[in-house]
């Protein structure tokens, strides 16, 4: 007889999908979990409902299927529940309520949800059933954003508001490498995780042609799409707690973003500082930080001597100035997240760099007000500053901590310049 105690004790604390089965061997109840000792733990604990009783009484034997990430144990639980229909996952839903993901033979693909009875011969491929809803837009929602596609019933003579947003590529006007974009989202919708190496290894060659070619632009949107997947699909059991630790930092700064700027980064890998230093007109500086996954990179540090383009201090026109003349080079990969030293003033004039160069939406924005330590968020919408969060975080927050670190920078980086030329002219 199995010993399910012992099965229980040996379960890792890692992302996965369970599977129950009866006396007999058969498959009773698919389930997924961020952590499996947690997860499947607690249906031998505590008090539940009838339903779940009765499956507790019927389970003989467990085992596990250990993935990297969330992501990857929700499209699994999906593809055995399609695979093996358990009586229990019917059982506690009707199947015909669960939502699938389908993509319509027709081209250029529309990609949708649909339920059950909704499925018929127009289909290229569908993908289910997924037991929740709301997770599965949340999954339409994260793919879109790394592989942009045609969601309407109805092909537009005009780009639509998602084609302005990135989020469909224009397929009505130009459907010029849809098939290949159709091809990523299947095979990453199909929840075999051995195929995603096949998307990097693709991904890779395109980026490093693009870049060869000096079209620096759809390199740097390539590598976006890398960042993003990386960020859904990457194992954690083999990654330092140091790493760890910043994952789950970016994590919180991403939900700031989204919740107050109203954008989604979907990863913030590198976030860039940037200060103004000056005493009079005699000497001005400025100063650009670069930070990825939470570590200083100092190769990539910049510093521009402002006094040719200020003709007087002006902290906010010197920002826009190094960061306009910042974002002339894309070939320094771009960030996700911009963070000014000060706090509106200095952030509108950021926000016009960033919108005079087509980027509102691409890149976030953050401002750190010296003394109090505020966090100032833009509300940004329709490319505009609609309105502001003050957010004053505990000293103890790793996401506070990370941004005066990156401030601090830049700031210490900006006076080392400015001493460097103040030395210079003091010994002329």
């Amino acid at each position: 007889m199995i010993d399910i105690k012992s099965k229980l004790k040996s379960l890792p604390k890692k992302p996965g999908v369970y599977i129950f089965r009866n006396s007999k061997g058969k498959i009773i109840y698919i389930g997924k979990a961020l952590v499996l000792k947690n997860r499947v733990s607690s249906y031998f604990h505590g008090k539940h409902d009838a339903k779940t009783n009765e499956l507790v009484a019927n389970i003989a034997d467990l085992e596990w299927i250990v993935v990297n990430s969330e992501f990857e144990a929700l499209l699994l639980e999906a593809r055995l529940i399609k695979q093996h229909k358990p009586k229990y996952n019917i059982a506690q839903k009707d199947s015909k309520s669960y939502l699938y993901i389908v993509i319509d033979k027709e081209f250029p693909n529309r990609v949708h949800t649909a339920r059950w009875g909704d499925l018929n011969g127009s289909h290229l491929d569908w993908f289910g059933p997924f037991p929740s809803s709301t997770e599965t837009q949340q999954i339409l929602k994260t793919i879109r954003k790394i592989f942009p596609f045609r969601s309407c019933k109805t092909l537009s003579c005009s780009p639509c508001l998602y084609a302005h947003l990135g989020l469909c590529p224009s397929v009505c006007v130009n459907s010029e490498g849809y098939e290949k974009t159709i091809s990523q989202v299947r095979t990453l919708l199909s929840g075999k995780t051995n195929t995603l190496k096949k998307i990097f290894k693709s991904l890779e060659k395109e980026m490093k042609t693009y870049a060869q070619a000096a079209e620096f632009e759809k390199a740097q949107a390539i590598k976006n799409q890398i960042n993003s997947l990386t960020s859904l699909t990457k194992g954690w059991q083999t990654v330092p707690t140091e790493k760890r630790d910043w994952a789950e930092t970016q994590n919180r700064l991403r939900q700031l973003l989204v919740r107050y700027q109203g954008y989604d980064p979907i990863i913030i890998n590198k976030i860039e500082g940037y200060d103004v230093s000056n005493l009079g007109t005699e000497i001005i500086v400025g100063s650009l930080v670069v930070f990825v996954e939470g570590q200083p990179e100092n190769a990539s540090y910049r510093k521009f001597n402002l006094k040719y383009n200020l003709k007087r201090q002006d902290d906010p026109l010197g920002i826009k100035n190094i960061l306009h003349r910042r974002l002339n080079h894309p070939e320094w990969v771009y960030p996700q997240l911009v963070l000014v030293d000060g706090g509106k003033t200095q952030i509108k004039a950021a926000f016009e760099a960033i919108k005079e160069k087509e980027m509102v939406g691409k890149i976030s924005l953050l401002g750190l007000a010296k003394q109090e330590e505020l966090i100032v968020i833009p509300r940004i919408e329709k490319e505009k500053i609609t309105g502001w969060k003050m957010l004053r975080l505990s000293r103890r927050h790793p996401e506070l901590q990370l941004l005066q670190t990156v401030r601090d920078e830049a700031h210490r980086f900006a006076q080392r310049y400015y001493k460097e030329l103040h030395s210079r002219k003091t010994l002329i």
